[in-house]
């Protein structure tokens, strides 16, 4: 029970990290979007790869608000894998999102930190709040 007590703030503190570093980037996406086009490119592609960083980053906020709300709920608080898989994802995340906005890399890179860290957690968190909503369980 004492790793719980340090899981749980970790976890709260590393999917708030995540969902500043995200936000933060969704307010300055202009040189992500600049990134992954070539030097001459046409207004049309810029629109597109801009809607392509909107959609992941928007993707990104829906999966970050479901799992607060499985958190904050009691759902998934107190349950020791989901708290380790959470906290080390979305820190590890949190990290990547950092070289993503100083770096500028291009929007294609945001794809495989949105999988690996949100996509798995939020996968995970979903599967805990239909076993504990839907089954009435305690535990998985």
């Amino acid at each position: 029970m004492a790793s719980l007590g340090v899981l749980v703030p970790a976890r709260f503190l590393a999917l708030t990290a995540h969902l500043v570093a995200v936000l933060t980037i969704l307010w300055a996406r202009e040189p992500h979007v600049l990134a992954s086009l070539p030097l001459e490119f046409a207004p049309e592609e810029y629109a597109r790869a801009d809607t392509e960083l909107l959609v992941a980053l928007g993707t990104t906020v829906a999966l970050l608000a479901l799992e607060l709300g499985g958190f904050f709920a009691g759902v998934s608080m107190f349950h020791p894998p989901q708290a380790l898989l959470s906290a080390t994802a979305h820190g590890g995340a949190t990290l990547a999102l950092g070289f993503f906005l100083f770096e500028r890399w291009g929007c294609g890179a945001y794809w495989g930190v949105l999988g690996a860290g949100s996509v798995l957690p939020a996968a995970t968190e979903l599967l805990l709040l239909v076993v504990v909503l839907g089954c009435k369980r305690k535990r998985l």
